[in-house]
């Protein structure tokens, strides 16, 4: 009779774990955030969007962005990537600056020079950390400038009349993200789907 007890509670416990989870999130880990980001996204390839549901690297707050150093090495043409690239002597992530942004802080954000590369390598044989320079113009219209690292992806939704288009756009394919305001949502939910207006997160 205990063993059936046993057997049954365990089962009933397994249950309750595969069912109980948090908000869902996408294929690529893009969480529908408490808060919408919506704007603009105009890329180097001069397409243009309407969009929401904006993260930076799958955050709002918080997002590490690194100073951009003023004494760097000149940048060089790479013949074998066909890119400029900016060698760096230290390593950002723990040499320099770290400045955290919110998305509710800025008013946009820019990518000038997609095709330079910013590289941090410790040796010959250590994997290259790369960088791009990224500006951030805040709702006071003050400008910075940082790095970024390259790997950051953009998460969006284009706002569509069919329903919202999930976007992932690579940082050097941006030319300019607006951020245009911002609103909390009733639940966990995807695309223009934003209610009440908010205040600042």
């Amino acid at each position: 009779m205990k063993r059936i007890l046993l057997v049954a509670i365990s089962a009933i416990s397994i249950i309750t774990l595969v069912n109980w989870r948090g908000p869902e999130a996408t294929v690529e880990g893009n969480s529908k955030h408490k808060v919408n980001f919506s704007g603009k996204l105009i890329t180097h390839q001069g397409e243009e969007y309407s969009v929401d549901n904006i993260s930076i690297g799958n955050k709002y707050k918080q997002i590490n962005m690194y100073d951009k150093p003023s004494k760097h090495a000149k940048a060089g043409f790479n013949t074998e990537s066909k890119r400029r690239e900016i060698q760096l002597d230290t390593n950002p992530k723990t040499d320099l600056t770290v400045t955290k942004i919110d998305l509710s802080e800025i008013k946009e954000l820019q990518i000038p020079e997609p095709n330079t590369v910013w590289i941090y390598q410790k040796k010959k044989k250590h994997r290259k950390l790369k960088f791009t320079e990224v500006i951030v113009i805040s709702k006071s219209d003050t400008k910075r400038h940082y790095i970024l690292e390259r790997k950051t992806k953009i998460y969006c939704d284009e706002i569509d009349k069919a329903g919202p288009v999930e976007k992932i756009v690579p940082l050097p394919a941006i030319d300019r993200l607006i951020i245009e305001g911002y609103s909390f949502r009733n639940g966990v939910v995807g695309g223009a789907q934003a209610t009440k207006p908010a205040a600042a997160p």
